[in-house]
């Protein structure tokens, strides 16, 4: 607990109808009675992190990369386009400008391998950094026969990578546990991090897409499994209850809250230069 600190990076927006990220949301779901509701095409946050530890560093996702247009398969770029971030924003220029290089990283924690939140993991190949994911979201990818929906080769099937496959719930550093979350992709996972100021901060990635999802119990229909998303839904809100955790959902500015302790009052997520300790 003690001297650890956790650093989010905000690396632009994706761009997508509301609908796609939480689905049948009651607001904007047409009914009988008002059948002239807006469709919404929302800014989606793209959200990674950097657990400072003692014990070394764990980057939490990767980002977009830099040659998405060339890379993403057409309909993924009509459907979510990473269309509005600057050059400060691209992840390797975001990750240099808060102190850190490829080799400053012990852990890249993939949370899943959907090439948004897997572009950059390349960078990592031939450095000494472990590259950790469930087991079942690799051998998911591995049965791909090609490029498919969000899952792209150029991500995860890179030489000089160091995979190390989690099998569930484990301890990674002190007060850093890997937490299985499955129902977005096969093997989902977050994080949660115990620190000494802020409390209790999980990371669920997008088993929580937004706010709303949390709140609502709203799944996306990217979901690959909305009844194993739910049971992990359930999951999630037990241990924030447990913890009186803060939960940061993968692409939004908001948090989430089950208790209402003092130290987490706050409702948005604090960016970089701001942290967590």
């Amino acid at each position: 607990m003690r001297g650890i600190r956790i650093r989010a990076l905000h690396h632009g927006n994706l761009r997508t109808d509301y609908d796609v990220l939480v689905t049948a949301h009651p607001r904007y779901l047409l009914t009988r009675s008002d059948q002239s509701k807006p469709r919404i095409w929302c800014e989606v946050p793209s959200l990674t992190y950097i657990i400072e530890h003692p014990d070394g560093n764990v980057l939490f996702d990767a980002s977009v990369h830099p040659n998405w247009e060339q890379e993403w398969l057409p309909d993924y770029k009509e459907l979510a386009p990473w269309d509005d971030h600057t050059p400060e924003q691209v992840f390797e220029v975001a990750l240099k400008r808060a102190g850190y290089g490829p080799e400053d990283i012990k852990y890249v924690f993939i949370s899943h391998l959907h090439t948004d939140h897997a572009g950059n993991t390349r960078l990592f190949a031939g450095t000494d950094a472990k590259i950790l994911i469930h087991e079942a979201e690799y051998k998911g990818v591995a049965n791909l026969p090609q490029d498919q929906n969000f899952f792209l080769r150029c991500d995860y099937d890179v030489p000089g990578l160091k995979w190390t496959p989690l099998y569930g719930d484990q301890e990674i550093l002190r007060d850093v546990y890997a937490i299985s979350l499955p129902g977005h992709t096969w093997g989902t996972m977050g994080l949660m991090v115990h620190l000494e100021h802020s409390g209790t901060i999980i990371l669920p990635s997008d088993a929580v897409y937004r706010k709303e999802s949390y709140d609502l119990e709203h799944p996306s229909m990217i979901s690959l499994d909305p009844e194993e998303w739910r049971r992990s839904l359930r999951k999630l809100k037990l241990l924030a209850r447990n913890y009186d955790a803060t939960i940061v959902p993968g692409h939004d500015h908001a948090v989430c809250h089950e208790g209402r302790s003092p130290i987490r009052e706050e409702e948005r997520l604090r960016l970089h230069p701001n942290l967590y300790e």
